[in-house]
Formats: C-alpha cells, sequence, structure tokens
C-alpha cells in the first residue's frame, strides 16, 4: 500500500461545459480540502495545455472534477488512458454509457432497480413532428405532472417540472438549449435523498445517505443547488431498514453501469417508502454546499480524506489499462 502519494497530484476543473462554474468550485474545494492535509495538489483547467502541463509536472495521479459535457461523458478519461496517467474515477467506457440517462436507466431498469417511467424526444422530433401531436400522447402516458430534463448533463441545467399540458411545450425548448435530447418523466412526489458509493480496500461501501431539502419554488433551480440559503441538507427520517436499502441499491447501481471509485445515486423515496433512482452521477459535485462533502462529514470522515485515499488507491493501480 502506498503510505504518502509519491508527488503532486492534479485537480482537473473547470472546463467549457454549462457546468464550467460549478466545476470550478468543485475543484477549489478539493485542493483546499488536500493541501489541508499535507497533499500537494494544483488545480488544471480542461484546455490544450492539460496534457502537456500534467506531463512537464510529473502528476502522479489525477482527480477529475469536470461536469458535465467533457467530465462525464468519458472525453478527459479517454485522454488520461491515453498519457496512461493514473487517475480518480471510471474508465471511460463507462462513463459513456453512465453520461446519458436514457440508457442508464434501461440499463438499472433490466437489472430490476426502480427508475421513472420516462419518454425520450429529440429536438429534430419535437422539430418535425410538432408538438401538438406529441403532448398529449406523452401525458396520457406519464400524466399532467411530469419534470422535464437534458437526456445527458447535470447540476439542474436544463430541467424544469411541468404541471399540465400546456407548459410542457416550452419546458422542451428550454431543454433543448442545454441538448439536442430530452428526457420527459413521470413525476414523483417525495424526499430527495442522495447515496455517494466509494471503492475502498475493504471493497464497496456506501457512505450516509442524504436529505436535500429546497427551498419552495426552487426544486428545479440551478442556482439554488450551489445556495445555502435555498437548501438544505440533513440525514433522513427514514426507517434504518429503508436507510440499508437505499445504500444496497447505489452500490447495486454503481456495479449495473460499470463505473469505479465513486458515484452518487440520486432517490425520490415516497411516503409509502418505495423509491425511484433518477440518475447515478460519475462525479459527484464537491462544492462546499455538495451532497459528497456532507455525506464524508455525516460518516465520520472528510472530503480531503476520501480524496487522498481515492489518489492513494489510483497511484496503487499504475496506469489505465
Amino acid at each position: 500500500m502506498v503510505e504518502e502519494l509519491p508527488g503532486p497530484v492534479a485537480v482537473i476543473a473547470g472546463g467549457l461545459s454549462h457546468e464550467r462554474d460549478v466545476s470550478l468550485a468543485s475543484g477549489r474545494n478539493l485542493v483546499r480540502e488536500l493541501s489541508a492535509l499535507g497533499v500537494e495538489a494544483h488545480a488544471y483547467d480542461f484546455d490544450r495545455n492539460l496534457l502537456h502541463t500534467l506531463e512537464r509536472d510529473k502528476v502522479v495521479a489525477a482527480l477529475p472534477a469536470l461536469h458535465g459535457q467533457f467530465g462525464e461523458d468519458g472525453e478527459i478519461q479517454t485522454l488520461l488512458e491515453l498519457i496512461s496517467m493514473p487517475f480518480v474515477g471510471s474508465r471511460s467506457r463507462a462513463c459513456r454509457v453512465a453520461y446519458d440517462k436514457g440508457t442508464a436507466r434501461e440499463l438499472l431498469r433490466r437489472d430490476g432497480i426502480p427508475v421513472p417511467d420516462s419518454v425520450g424526444l429529440s429536438a429534430q422530433t419535437f422539430r418535425d413532428i410538432g408538438a401538438a401531436a406529441l403532448m398529449e400522447h406523452v401525458m396520457h402516458r406519464l400524466g399532467v405532472r411530469v419534470v422535464v430534463k437534458p437526456a445527458r448533463g447535470g447540476s439542474a441545467l436544463g430541467v424544469a417540472g411541468v404541471d399540465g399540458l400546456a407548459a410542457l411545450p416550452s419546458a422542451l425548448v428550454g431543454t433543448y438549449a442545454y441538448c439536442e435530447d430530452a428526457l420527459v418523466e413521470r413525476f414523483h412526489e417525495g424526499v430527495d435523498v442522495s447515496v455517494v458509493v466509494l471503492e475502498t480496500d475493504d471493497g464497496l461501501h456506501s457512505l450516509e445517505p442524504v436529505a436535500i431539502e429546497y427551498e419552495k419554488g426552487h426544486e428545479f433551480d440551478f442556482s439554488a443547488r450551489y445556495s445555502a440559503e435555498f437548501v438544505s441538507l440533513s440525514r433522513p427520517d427514514l426507517p434504518e431498514d429503508q436507510i440499508a436499502r437505499l445504500g444496497e441499491v447505489a452500490r447495486q447501481a454503481h456495479r449495473t453501469l460499470g463505473l469505479r471509485d465513486v458515484s452518487r445515486s440520486d432517490f425520490i423515496v415516497s411516503a409509502d417508502g418505495s423509491f425511484v433512482v433518477l440518475e447515478t452521477a460519475i462525479t459527484p459535485g464537491t462544492t462546499e454546499t455538495s451532497v459528497f462533502p456532507f455525506a464524508c462529514t455525516l460518516s465520520g470522515t472528510s472530503l480531503g480524506e476520501v480524496a487522498r485515499d481515492l489518489l492513494r488507491r489510483a497511484v496503487e493501480a499504475g496506469p489505465p489499462a
């Protein structure tokens, strides 16, 4: 086992996706946490100089903190594999599968994991077929309350809650500004709960679950998710057997999607105890108001300690195959 990291590590953040600002905040927090533990950690932006500077600086391992395109779609992972750089997180092939919500949900559903009923609609279909011919059929299948979201992406960008047929076309248009493909999913009433899964030397473990509560009217608000004024995090008030079950399903989702090192599964838990998995994130956010750091604290550790251990494991594993 590697007792100390044998050189500097890179936290890769920023990039050019719609989630650049969130990624930069995640990266800053990771560097701060790692540096407090004595780790030589530096932030690197995702730009044309990245590969050269990683090699020039003799970085021993990388921790991608890129969200959305280029970070969770397999691109940064492909580049790190190309230069044989040890890194934290899932391999490029698994990222490509998990990043597409429609594909990932089908895999989860086949493995017996409950997911919301949904319909995928591309911008091209929406334009060619027309809203009038589609909307009534979508609502008939899914109900009048639905959620519209990009098929690829995160951080609630392009996500909208819809109550009634008349509001659906404009919600779709808003979503298409972020992605050419949209998911329209059945709305599930309940508590938002997220479970972070970690791979350690002792196997796959779930951290304590985190309940997320948004101020009324901000449930689908991008900015609210990163403002302590509009969001509160806590341990969910659920029976222990239910909490254990959520952890079990989060680990199952991690395995089903072929992920590595870390993931975060987001649930809606209804009052009757039933639940659905909304998505399993490849690169959980690490901002000061993100679920991941809070889950670490609830579990008796810290984001810095977890990140350091994951980086050590990456160094031990060596260059990606």
